[in-house]
């Protein structure tokens, strides 16, 4: 299902949720083939009832405008693409709300307005809520109801494990991250919304953003719309804030190693009163995050924006009022981490925002790898919930004046947030990077087939894709590599005009769920489905195409074409127009084959419509190929050790290697690809029994072996056995003849080091 997720994370940010009648990825609002559904009432009955009698109460005004996020991928920052959310919410707030504000205004009513989720709080009568859902820029009128922090479960504390790491961190190898990659999440700014945080508990002092060692100052990192602090510091008025923080990033320098990412820096904002949280504190925070603020909440500054956001808190029961809030993070480049709430062991029991398809939402599981009783699942809908499971047991951390062992899915969720850390300090090109992330994670987790949730096979509706594995992710985040023939996640990719019949739109081809499907409406002569690969650039050579199962036997003409940009003129054909057979005795599928390339995107088209019956496509998949590897046999030329010679890094035997001259760094490995061709990754081995280590190494490139460019700076590639002792670095196409690695060091040996080098060509 983690296909279906990345999609709706790259296309939400552009509907709007609460809308009755919102518009569907891939296909029109109010497509012609399809009659219009008679719209709810805009004032639901408990809203209309509060206000009965003359009473006053508090509701929310939600209009219908949206927020077109289109250009916020163009921006090449992470506070550029904030800075583009911020606008285009505050530019569709401001337009929408004019009216609804003036009324307000005129009435003397108490109100808020929020620009992240185009909604206005409001405290007013009866009157004042029927002119307010008159207006024709309303979508809805929907109840003020608090969100209720999840109870931890007061525990016994488990036994530390060496040197005062605790079984939880232990459990999921981020110790093991901090010896062998010398990673501890330095560099990356976490927070949570949450209770508040005790902000000079000695496991957070030191790593309080606030805190610049000789002086603290808390604007840009504390964040009181709920208040209850007795000062403008910030304090935590229920205990909870400060445990989730402490599992992401607590340590004292002493015996208590609690968090998974003691090298973060953390920030906050208190968007819980105590043990509930109102909408408008949890809006407030949430728009925070994107530009924090100073404590008079003025002057915004995006370049602040943290990297990751722990979100322990949530309701049972199906609701997207926060979905706006998640897909603004997303589009910034913020990892929206989530527990999945504390209402299991029954099915359908998830709690939202976790829930949301937006949301990654961590389950919880104990020492000896049992789901917790308690650990909310999901219900077998049209996607997997939780995504993954973390510790979240008898889970000790800190507390205002200590440390207790609480349990719950508030618990498990900050691990795969400073995991999320650990993999972005360890690759920066990653950072802010959500579904790449999001796939990171949901590959390298262990899996844990469970069936008594609706799902079979290893993705379920009760551990998600499995056990959370730090060390698997980290060493999966800096390979690289993707084996031929792996399953790659599609997303929808540019369809503006795509059609489609009323409930069966085109993304409905790329969920992994088989008994949806794409439908082609009957009037439609030809048409072409774009997709794009969830995580970068990917080199494919196969696309599989299913239709419903329920389908009788047909053909289809259909074509594939490539594009290594994501515009209409950059498609290139890869496989021409073939009318090929559906057969349901063979499940339906057709499995198209071409020369391996490597873009952005597919697409497939089909001519010669109308069809009868209509086109319907369950479900498309690509698959990854090796690549062309141009270095493969070319001359190669650098310092070598007798009878480990340059030849056996382009021999494709991972049994040999090349070992430069010892004790002279640096030292240079140049190949000549015979031509100049347009390559787009370098990847790297070792032999795969060799123990881990890391070489320091740059790569340069030229057309005519006297000048040289650099392609990828120096940087620190780490050989690890968990990762087949393979890794990659990927770049924009690049035209050259002759690659060159110049190597500065090794952590094993005091020499450059290579078994196989490939070079890859378009």
């Amino acid at each position: 299902m983690r296909l279906l997720r990345a999609l709706v994370t790259a296309t939400v940010a552009t509907a709007v949720v609460f809308s009755s009648n919102a518009a569907h990825a891939g296909g029109p609002a109010n497509p012609p083939t399809a009659a219009e559904p008679t719209p709810p009432p805009k004032i639901p009955a408990a809203v209309r009832n509060s206000v009965a009698d003359g009473r006053v109460a508090t509701f929310w005004v939600r209009l219908a405008k949206r927020a077109d996020l289109g250009t916020v991928a163009g921006k090449q920052t992470r506070a550029g693409r904030a800075t583009e959310v911020i606008r285009i919410r505050k530019e569709a707030a401001d337009s929408s709300q004019k009216q609804v504000i003036a009324i307000l205004r005129a009435a003397h009513a108490d109100f808020t307005s929020f620009w992240i989720s185009n909604t206005v709080r409001v405290t007013g009568d009866g009157a004042l809520l029927e002119r307010l859902a008159a207006l024709p820029e309303v979508a809805k009128i929907e109840a003020d109801v608090p969100v209720v922090i999840p109870e931890p479960i007061v525990a016994p504390r488990a036994q530390a494990t060496v040197d005062g790491v605790e079984w939880n961190v232990d459990k999921i190898g981020a110790d093991q991250v901090w010896s062998e990659f010398s990673d501890r999440g330095q560099g990356i700014v976490v927070a949570n919304i949450d209770t508040g945080v005790q902000w000079d508990h000695p496991a957070l002092l030191g790593q309080y953003r606030g805190n610049s060692g000789g002086s603290v100052n808390h604007n840009y990192a504390w964040f009181n719309p709920a208040g209850g602090c007795p000062t403008a510091a910030p304090c935590d008025t229920n205990g909870h804030g400060t445990h989730t923080m402490g599992t992401m990033a607590g340590d004292d320098g002493g015996t208590n190693k609690i968090g998974v990412a003691p090298g973060v820096k953390w920030i906050a904002a208190k968007g819980c009163e105590g043990e509930t949280c109102s909408a408008a504190t949890l809006l407030a925070a949430g728009q925070w995050m994107l530009a924090p603020t100073d404590l008079a909440g003025q002057n915004p500054r995006p370049d602040l924006a943290p990297d990751v956001v722990n979100n322990s808190w949530g309701s049972p029961g199906y609701s997207e009022w926060y979905a706006d809030v998640l897909s603004s993070w997303v589009q910034a480049g913020i990892f929206p981490a989530f527990g999945i709430g504390n209402d299991g062991p029954d099915c359908g029991t998830a709690g939202y925002p976790g829930g949301l398809i937006q949301a990654y939402s961590s389950a919880a599981f104990d020492v000896n790898d049992v789901i917790a009783p308690f650990s909310s699942r999901g219900d077998g809908a049209s996607y997997i919930k939780p995504d993954i499971a973390a510790p979240g047991v008898n889970v000790r951390s800190s507390v205002p004046g200590g440390y207790a062992s609480h349990s719950g899915t508030s618990m498990a969720s900050p691990h795969t947030a400073a995991t999320v850390a650990l993999i972005w300090a360890a690759v920066p090109s990653l950072r802010g990077n959500v579904d790449a992330t999001r796939e990171i994670l949901d590959f390298s987790a262990v899996p844990k087939p469970d069936t008594s949730c609706a799902s079979a096979g290893t993705v379920n509706e009760v551990w998600g894709h499995g056990k959370l594995d730090a060390y698997a992710a980290v060493a999966r985040a800096r390979s690289g590599v993707i084996a031929p023939g792996t399953e790659l996640p599609v997303v929808m990719g540019y369809n503006r005009t795509l059609p489609g019949t009323d409930g069966h739109w085109g993304f409905y081809s790329v969920d992994d769920d088989p008994a949806t499907y794409w439908e082609v409406p009957a009037s439609v002569n030809s048409v072409s489905i774009n997709y794009a690969f969830d995580g970068g650039r990917r080199t494919t050579d196969k696309v599989v195409v299913q239709l419903p199962a329920g389908e009788p036997a047909r053909t289809l003409t259909m074509s594939v074409q490539a594009a290594y940009l994501g515009t209409v003129d950059n498609n290139v054909t890869v496989s021409p127009a073939q009318t090929y057979s559906f057969n349901p005795a063979t499940g339906n599928k057709v499995t198209i084959t071409f020369p391996p390339v490597h873009g952005c995107c597919l697409s497939l088209s089909f001519p010669n419509g109308p069809w009868t019956p209509t086109i319907k496509i369950a479900e498309v998949q690509a698959f990854s190929a090796a690549g062309k590897n141009a270095a493969l046999g070319r001359p190669v030329q650098g310092t070598a050790q007798p009878g480990y010679g340059t030849a056996n890094t382009v021999d494709g035997n991972t049994a040999t290697y090349w070992e430069s001259a010892n004790n002279a760094f640096p030292q240079s490995l140049t190949v000549d690809l015979g031509a100049i061709c347009q390559i787009y990754q370098v990847e790297m081995a070792l032999p795969p029994s060799w123990g881990a280590r890391t070489q320091m190494l740059s790569i340069e490139g030229s057309t005519d072996g006297v000048t040289y460019r650099p392609i990828v700076g120096s940087r620190a590639y780490a050989f690890t056995p968990a990762s087949g002792n393979a890794v990659a670095a990927s770049f924009n196409m690049a035209a050259v003849r002759y690659v060159r690695l110049v190597f500065t060091a090794n952590t094993a040996w005091p020499a450059g080091q290579l078994s196989e080098l490939r070079v890859l060509a378009s």
